[in-house]
């Protein structure tokens, strides 16, 4: 049986960076969707209900964003210490 060729630290960096990023993303468009549905709730529907629901969808959704967002950042800085071009002092 032929093993598979591991992926280098540098590759994998990259792809879990890029992973998080794209779920950051969704997480942030969520939260957004989510907002405006508690507002548009509020005005119109005054369903306490729906009300929870929406603000409650849309503070977890923003805490995911801001966490991938900061997992992000911090595969991107360690990528840049051990593979970029710049030399961190």
């Amino acid at each position: 049986m032929e093993k598979r060729k591991v992926l280098d630290e540098g590759r994998q960096l990259k792809r879990i960076n890029a992973e998080t990023r794209r779920q950051s993303h969704m997480h942030k468009w969520f939260a957004i969707v989510a907002a405006l549905d508690c507002v548009l709730v509020i005005f119109y529907d005054q369903d306490m209900r729906n009300i929870v629901f929406s603000a409650s969808v849309c503070i977890v959704c923003t805490f995911l964003w801001l966490k991938g967002r900061k997992q992000s950042r911090n595969y991107r800085r360690e990528w840049d210490q051990k593979f970029g071009t710049k030399k961190h002092p």
